[in-house]
């Protein structure tokens, strides 16, 4: 087995969990729409090719803040993040596969949806700790369920 030993594997594992939190960090403040929270998981100069199109990320946090929720309540449900990281290197790839339940839908069809969501990430290690760069969103699948009367 090839790959760091000692001090450099203790660096890249801690890189590694540090990546790691990056999305749950992401669903918890995107379902409680803490925007000051996603503001800090962003680079300032990076992009976002989202649900929406592709906006630079001060756009797309803009745009997050001026629009009404569209459910009442969401929750992220995400598996554990494919991550690409080298030892010692200051960017990474992460693929992140995502259930997203959208509960009381306030925009019609009223319906409750479920969807699955791919996060496509490249992060990059800045002052403040590592920082998506650009995300891609692909929506893999979706289904509405009738709200019970």
């Amino acid at each position: 087995m090839s790959g760091p030993g000692g001090a450099a594997l203790i660096a890249w594992l801690a890189d590694r969990e540090a990546l790691r939190d990056l999305p749950q960090r992401y669903a918890r403040a995107v379902d409680q729409r803490d925007f000051d929270a996603l503001d800090a998981l962003f680079h300032p100069e990076g992009v976002v090719d989202g649900m929406r199109g592709r906006a630079e990320v001060p756009a797309y946090l803009a745009t997050m803040r001026a629009t009404p929720a569209s459910c009442a309540v969401s929750m992220h449900v995400l598996g554990d993040p494919l991550i690409t990281l080298e030892p010692g290197a200051d960017t990474a790839t992460m693929d992140t596969y995502a259930v997203v339940h959208q509960l009381e839908r306030v925009q019609p069809p009223h319906d409750d949806a479920t969807m699955g969501m791919r996060y496509l990430d490249e992060v990059v290690r800045t002052d403040d700790g590592w920082r998506i760069r650009h995300r891609r969103v692909e929506l893999r699948w979706q289904r509405t369920t009738p709200r019970p009367a």
